[in-house]
């Protein structure tokens, strides 16, 4: 979707097909792709500035939210901490105040604190957009959004954030089921109300595997 990769099949944004698009600068995202010129953070910083009409003074606020002072830009990227570089190119992808945000994982390897921090820009930019995690503990956050899980490969939902993680899962498929997903084969039901242990419990996405196989 973000123009990353190649693709069959059609994936347009705001009508346009994505692998014809050409500076386009509604459209950001955190991929570390997008993040490969420049080797200091200032140098990747004016270098966005001139493609991405990211603006600098907001992007160095943000930084200084998360700690990452205006002394560390003379810093190497690859120097940053895993924590800094997810940090660094989630400011990057929102600096620009696009239309659409795209955020893959942005709570890896952050600390709770900044994690916070992280959510209230997400909330804050874009009209639209998609964020990636496995975090579930983050989600009570984006409640009233619509919910989609990846799992196996397949696409399942949507379904409502507050619904899913309240809900628990049971094995076959149950009318009053929220959401029902296929993992390894098998058919599993998303019901609220049954069960002792909920969704919101199990803190990330990859242990419903787990829950669900025990």
């Amino acid at each position: 979707m973000c123009g990353v990769v190649n693709y069959e099949g059609s994936i347009t944004i705001d009508g346009r097909e994505v692998r014809g698009l050409r500076n386009y600068l509604d459209l950001s995202c955190n991929l570390p792709e997008t993040m490969t010129l420049g080797i200091r953070l200032m140098d990747k910083l004016r270098i966005l500035e001139e493609l991405k009409g990211v603006d600098v003074k907001l992007a160095i606020e943000m930084l200084r939210e998360v700690d990452i002072r205006e002394g560390d830009l003379s810093k190497r990227f690859h120097n940053l901490s895993a924590g800094q570089r997810v940090l660094f190119s989630t400011i990057m992808a929102l600096a620009s105040k696009p239309k659409y945000i795209f955020i893959d994982e942005p709570f890896e390897n952050v600390d709770y604190a900044k994690r916070r921090i992280v959510i209230k820009w997400l909330r804050e930019f874009g009209t639209a957009g998609l964020v990636v995690t496995h975090e579930l503990d983050q989600l009570e956050q984006f409640g009233g959004y619509p919910l989609y899980l990846i799992l196996s490969g397949k696409l399942f939902g949507p379904v409502g954030v507050e619904d899913f993680l309240d809900s628990s899962v049971v094995v076959g498929e149950d009318e009053s089921a929220i959401l029902t997903i296929d993992i390894e084969g098998k058919r599993y039901s998303l019901v609220k109300g049954v069960g002792a242990k909920k969704i919101r419990d199990l803190g990330e996405i990859d242990k419903l595997y787990l829950h669900v196989t025990e």
